[in-house]
């Protein structure tokens, strides 16, 4: 999914995000945010009174009296060191306020996404994702820092600066704040059409991530089909692309408005000295006068640099953040309803009734699922009750169990759990009693130890190894030269397809949630290892209302009841002996699989 233009809504919600980490803790913002231009006031704009006074009475007396020489030396450094004092406090609640918002906001982050739906994720590419929530919340000391120092820092000291001018002429600080105008008045325009650029730039920037975690990702797949140079020219092109946005931008800033602004900023400088040198000659000011006005004006004038360096900060950051915004500013398609009650489970009886779903676009399909529907679907399993769902690829098998977890919702009808409906009750606690062993298990790159009692957190150590030997998983993790304390690398990469589906066995088991669903959980198992982790499975369904899918027919023969499904209809119930009687479509692939097609 490659990213969009970021809109005023998506940039509106990021400012809001930032500004609440501002109002929790006033304290340390209003600190922050002044004492950084108190002390800019004192070193940089308080000297050069103190050296203007000292050159008038050198002028007027032709020397300056030792007494008064360090009186006004004395008050040129204390003075100095008062505002580095200030700057310095300025700094310690500033990395407070940032340290406490970034941490905010990640955490944040991580809420977003956590309460993002099943189709979001299939969506969007993890490293894009993963970078946009970095940036987010990274981006809050840019922004914080962007708006102390180069805002409020030159907002205070120019405050200062007109107030000292008018003492002189009220047409100096007139002349300068005209010619600040006429800045503003040519820089807006540029600024504001450069934006667009950065907008497209910021774009290609994130295509162009989310096309390497892509590559990345999939790099085993890269590597099997020999397609090294076929994702390199691809990913070049991103590349391109965005080193074009690139260099756009960055000519647009060079051509545009350096070439506009520097001619203003010298010639204002030009218009501080002359004035400087006219208003003390004609109004009979003292010498000082001239090294006021000048060195106001060359420090003032620095603001004409600074308005683009702020904007384009301020415009990055935000433009980086609104990223990530931007992808929440519609509510999540599955969601709690208000008020929804905690399931309570008691028999663990599951019914679909009048069951309405179809998919409305391809990209919220899965691969095996395309085409598969449920119109008027009825289907009633008892608790503890042990049902197998089998069919053709695209009959709605797996429709089922995401629609039992709510990884996507009924158009029509309703699932009930022990007559709960489950669009009523909170997906945490629907979820918290659903065992869920998908078949393909991701795992954590985490230890083996960890990867196991992530299904039960108050698991002890003697606890999972229960759990992995009853999984089969006990005697490989025991052969790995660390053990239950090995790393499995990102998704398991280190283990095979059949550790980690015993490894989330053994997860599952931990877990001992009274409903359970097993879809393939034994399609990564050679014919022995499917042999001995029977068992396991055996041991997981106990006292559980299990829903086993299954393309291999031998897992799930020894069913309570086994379901055949074709395009999102039950063309078959019955328990496998029942249906292989029936030489209906269950008996028909229970022939191909067991040799008798052959």
């Amino acid at each position: 999914m490659e990213s969009k233009i970021i809109t005023n809504k998506a940039v509106r919600q990021a400012l809001h995000d930032y500004w609440q980490q501002y109002k929790a803790y006033p304290f340390q913002s209003i600190v922050a945010f002044l004492m950084p231009a108190l002390g800019s006031i004192l070193v940089f704009f308080v000297p050069p009174l103190i050296v203007a006074k000292l050159v008038n009475i050198f002028v007027a007396e032709g020397r300056i009296p030792l007494i008064i020489l360090i009186k006004y030396v004395s008050l040129f450094g204390g003075l100095w060191i008062l505002g580095e004092i200030f700057w310095r406090i300025g700094f310690h609640f500033l990395i407070s306020l940032e340290t406490k918002g970034i941490n905010n906001l990640a955490k944040n982050a991580f809420n977003l996404l956590a309460d993002r739906d099943y189709n979001f994720y299939i969506n969007n590419f993890v490293g894009s994702l993963t970078k946009k929530s970095l940036a987010f919340s990274k981006n809050f000391e840019t922004f914080t820092d962007t708006l102390v120092f180069n805002v409020v820092n030159n907002i205070f000291p120019f405050i200062f600066v007109i107030i000292v001018l008018w003492r002189y002429s009220p047409w100096i600080p007139i002349i300068l704040i005209i010619c600040l105008i006429i800045v503003i008045i040519i820089a807006v325009p540029i600024i504001r059409r450069r934006s667009k650029i950065v907008a497209e730039r910021h774009v290609a920037s994130s295509n162009m991530v989310g096309r390497l975690s892509d590559s990345l990702t999939n790099m085993l797949a890269v590597k099997s089909f020999a397609k090294e140079k076929q994702e390199y020219i691809t990913y070049g092109k991103y590349v391109d692309e965005f080193t074009i946005k690139f260099k756009e931008a960055a000519d647009y800033q060079n051509l545009k408005f350096d070439t506009k602004v520097s001619p203003l900023y010298v010639g204002t400088n030009v218009i501080g000295l002359i004035m400087a040198i006219f208003f003390t000659q004609k109004f009979g000011l003292q010498a000082g006068a001239i090294i006021i006005v000048f060195s106001y004006y060359s420090q003032i004038t620095r603001m004409f640099w600074e308005i683009n360096r702020v904007y384009r900060t301020i415009e990055s950051s935000m433009s980086e953040a609104a990223e990530f915004t931007q992808m929440f500013i519609e509510p999540p398609i599955i969601q709690d309803t208000e008020n929804a009650d905690t399931l309570k489970i008691s028999e663990a009886n599951i019914s679909f009734n009048h069951a309405g779903f179809k998919y409305d676009f391809e990209k919220e399909k899965d691969e095996d699922e395309r085409g598969s529907f449920l119109n008027d679907f009825n289907l009633d399993i008892k608790g503890n009750q042990k049902i197998g769902l089998v069919g053709p690829s695209g009959g709605g098998k797996t429709t089922i169990t995401k629609l039992l977890l709510r990884f996507i919702d009924l158009q029509e009808g309703s699932i009930t759990v022990d007559g709960q409906d489950i669009k009523e009750v909170t997906q945490k606690s629907l979820r918290e009693n659903i065992a869920y062993v998908p078949q393909e298990p991701l795992l954590f790159h985490r230890t083996l130890l960890e990867n196991i009692s992530y299904g039960d957190e108050k698991a002890t150590e003697d606890d999972v190894l229960r759990a992995a030997k009853i999984a089969h998983a006990d005697d490989f993790i025991n052969q790995l030269p660390q053990g239950y304390q090995t790393l499995v690398g990102e998704r398991g990469i280190k283990l095979s397809g059949g550790q980690r589906q015993r490894v989330a066995i053994a997860r599952a088991l931990l877990k001992n949630s009274p409903i359970l669903i097993l879809d393939e959980a034994t399609s990564s198992l050679d014919s022995e290892s499917e042999k001995y982790i029977q068992e396991g499975l055996l041991e997981l369904m106990k006292g559980k209302t299990a829903i086993v899918i299954a393309h291999r027919l031998s897992t799930i023969k020894h069913l309570d009841r086994i379901i055949v499904l074709d395009h999102g209809k039950i063309v078959e119930d019955g328990t496998h002996d029942e249906l292989v009687k029936k030489k209906g479509l269950y008996a028909k692939l229970w022939s191909h699989q067991s040799g008798e097609f052959l």
